[in-house]
Order: structure tokens, then sequence, then C-alpha cells
């Protein structure tokens, strides 16, 4: 095999990123227009009247719209469970993504409640991805198609997509990710997931991360290959999400500490292919709000959810209809 054929999985990604759509700045500008003329004091709706113009600008028209929104949840299961990085391991994953298809999980009662539809990309559970202290998580091949894979989730039209991530050891493997992006300290980034309370597996994940790191080093300056070596499928998938949402025009909102850091591969390489993009909720963990400053994005809630299964971002999903219909319907006499 050629290296130019070895490469083209990823030629194919990054065209996608290179070619993202800019934001519509003419519906932008028509819906600061339209804020100036809702009958209350400048700046009152605080943060609404931002997301409903960030909408606006996101979807192309002055009137932004939520009828459909959709919680995507990429579930996986990661080796390194196998070194007391987490309080679960690849059975666990299952059980979990049992109760989210059983319509059981938090998020499938957060979903409905936020009257958003819910769809679960189970990748590979029975096949974890391989220890990324001793191996690379996926092949360039095996991201790229998972990415692709997860582009699926748009056949569903939605106007609104939300992410969130179930997976043992996926907050390890994203804190490996953001050592790598970011640098810091493993320890730092660590701090994320279910062993934040629990010294030993804290010590685990820290010593973890920076194995994987070291294992890869010389390897990790590009972003994809970052996604690729110390990732696994689900942050693959939850990119390719990303991406594809952006080329439709879909306004995307990010869960969790795993979501970000797949959203981070996509920042890093181009800053602008994320400014769809809006963070729900943030975790009661430093790590989750470091990475949320380094994207530029400031969570919309922040009730000390620490699940990242894709709940804080249906939370979030009741805001952004309050912001559209104050946009929408203020000052408006059918309103």
């Amino acid at each position: 095999m050629t290296k130019a054929e070895e490469n083209a999985p990823f030629d194919d990604i990054r065209n996608l990123i290179a070619n993202c759509p800019p934001l519509d700045e003419d519906a932008r500008a028509r819906a600061l227009l339209r804020q100036s003329q809702i009958a209350l004091p400048s700046g009152e709706l605080g943060r609404l009247a931002d997301l409903a113009v960030w909408m606006a600008a996101c979807q192309g028209g002055e009137a932004p719209h939520l009828e459909r929104p959709l919680v995507a949840v990429f579930a996986s299961a990661h080796q390194i469970t196998e070194q007391g990085v987490s309080r679960y391991d690849s059975d666990h994953v299952r059980e979990m993504t049992d109760q989210v298809l059983n319509g059981t999980g938090a998020v499938n009662q957060i979903a409905k409640a936020a009257g958003a539809g819910l769809k679960v990309f189970e990748l590979a559970l029975e096949e974890p991805t391989p220890d990324i202290t001793k191996h690379a998580a996926l092949s360039e091949r095996d991201c790229a198609s998972t990415m692709a894979y997860a582009m699926q989730v748009l056949e569903e039209t939605p106007d609104v997509l939300c992410i969130g991530v179930v997976g043992a050891g996926a907050t390890t493997a994203a804190g490996a990710m953001a050592l790598a992006l970011y640098g810091g300290t493993p320890a730092f980034w660590a701090i994320a997931g279910s062993a934040v309370d629990d010294k030993d597996m804290l010590s685990a994940k820290a010593r973890v991360i920076g194995a994987a790191v070291n294992y890869h080093s010389g390897n990790l300056d590009d972003p994809l290959e970052v996604l690729r070596r110390l990732g696994g499928r689900d942050m693959a998938a939850a990119a390719g999400a990303i991406l594809a949402a952006r080329h439709q025009n879909i306004p995307v909102v990010l869960d969790g500490f795993a979501s970000c850091a797949a959203a981070a591969v996509l920042h890093r390489i181009d800053k602008s292919s994320v400014d769809h993009c809006v963070a729900g909720s943030v975790t009661p963990r430093d790590s989750h709000r470091a990475i949320l400053d380094r994207l530029g994005k400031q969570p919309i809630l922040d009730l000390g959810l620490g699940l990242g299964d894709g709940s804080g971002a249906a939370l979030a999903i009741n805001a952004l209809k309050a912001a559209i219909a104050c946009h929408n319907g203020l000052g408006k006499e059918d309103a």
C-alpha cells in the first residue's frame, strides 16, 4: 500500500474540516436587528439573546427554530479500565447502554421532558479499544470510518443535535487527548469522571494518561493522530457527528468531558470548525471547565451533573427553546 493510499482516509476528513461552511453572518445581523426591536430594555434577556442570535447564524435564518432536537449517545468500551482507572468495566458499559436502549436511563427521562428524540450508537461494545499505553486506539482507516458512520445521525434531520458519550474509561482517554492537545500535567487532566473521589483510582488515571502520551510521543503533532491513537470509537464518532452537523447547518450542544475532547480535535485544526457548538452544561470537574475555556465555550447550565451521557445537553434544550420563543415572539401582537 502506498503512502498516499494510507493517508486517504484522513485526507477526506481534513478536506471536510478545511471546507466547513462559515456561519451565516447576514442571518446573524438580521437576528441582532430583531433583538433591537424586542420590547425590552437592552441586555435584559442576557444569554437568551446571545443563544438566539447564535442559533440564527448556525441555521441561516433570522428566525431560528427548534422543533426536532435529537440526542445522540455514543457508547464504547476502553481496555484501559483493566488498569483501575474507572469504577466501571466493559460489562458495565453494556449495562449502561442497555439502560438507555430500554428507556430507563437519566438521559432518556431528560430528553423526553425536553421533547427530544434519542438515538444510541453502539460502537463494538464487545471489542474494547486497545490499551492506549501499549497500542494505538484505532487505525487511521477505522478512525475515519467511525467518524463517517456517526454522520448517519443526521439522517434523522434534527434541527439541533445534542451529543453524549457512555463508556467506561472514556474520560481517561479524553484526558490523554487533552494532555496531548493542550499540555499541562496528567494529574490535572485526570480530574474528570467517576474516579475523582477515589485517590487510588485518580492516581491510576494520571499514571495511565501520562504513560499513554509518552508511548505515542513524537506522533501527536496532528490532532487527528491524537484522536486515533489516544481516543477511541466514542470520541471518533462524536467528532464525526460534530463535523457533519457543521456541513448541514445544524447547531450542536456538547455534554461532558469526552464530547468536548472530541470537539477539541477539530478546534485545534481550525478554531472556527466548532463555532456551531455550545456547551449544554459543565460537570463539577476542573478539567472539564478547563477544556471548555480552551474551546471558548461558556456552559448554558451548571447544575453539578457529572454524567456526560447527553443529559446536560438535553437539559439545555429548554433554555434554547425559551431563547427562540423570546426572539421570535416578543413584541409581536400575535405572539
